[in-house]
C-alpha cells in the first residue's frame, strides 16, 4: 500500500510539472497515464487540450549544418553590422602596440585654456 503511494505521488509531480509542447506528445501521455484505456485516455486528453494552442506534432530538430550555417550567417552578420566598431578597435590595439604598450592620447578636439590661478 506504501509503494502505491509513492508511486501516485510520482505521477501527480510529474502531472504538475508536465508541459506538452504537441497534441501527439499529450495523447503518449494520456494513453500512458490511463494505462492503454482509449476512452479515459480521450477524456483526459479532452480535458487537458480544451484550452491550449498546440501543433498536431513536435517541430523537427535543425540538423548539425543546419544549425551551423544559421551560426555562421548570424555571426556574418552581427560583424556587417558593427563593421565600423571593430576597425576602431582594430586601429585602437595597432597603436598601443606601436607606441609599445603606452595609450594612445585621446584629442577632445577643443583647445584647453590655462585655468586661473586658485588664490587670485
Amino acid at each position: 500500500m506504501l509503494w502505491f503511494n509513492k508511486n501516485r505521488k510520482k505521477k501527480m509531480e510529474f502531472i504538475q510539472n508536465f508541459v506538452p509542447t504537441s497534441k501527439a506528445q499529450l495523447l503518449q501521455v494520456s494513453m500512458y497515464f490511463n494505462k492503454g484505456d482509449i476512452q479515459k485516455a480521450q477524456e483526459m486528453f479532452d480535458f487537458y487540450n480544451k484550452n491550449l494552442n498546440l501543433p498536431d506534432f513536435d517541430p523537427i530538430a535543425p540538423t548539425f549544418m543546419q544549425q551551423v550555417k544559421t551560426g555562421a550567417t548570424d555571426l556574418f552578420s552581427w560583424i556587417k553590422d558593427n563593421q565600423g566598431d571593430i576597425v576602431q578597435g582594430y586601429e585602437f590595439l595597432r597603436s598601443v602596440i606601436a607606441n609599445r604598450g603606452a595609450l594612445p592620447t585621446v584629442g577632445t578636439g577643443v583647445a584647453e585654456e590655462p585655468l586661473p590661478p586658485i588664490n587670485g
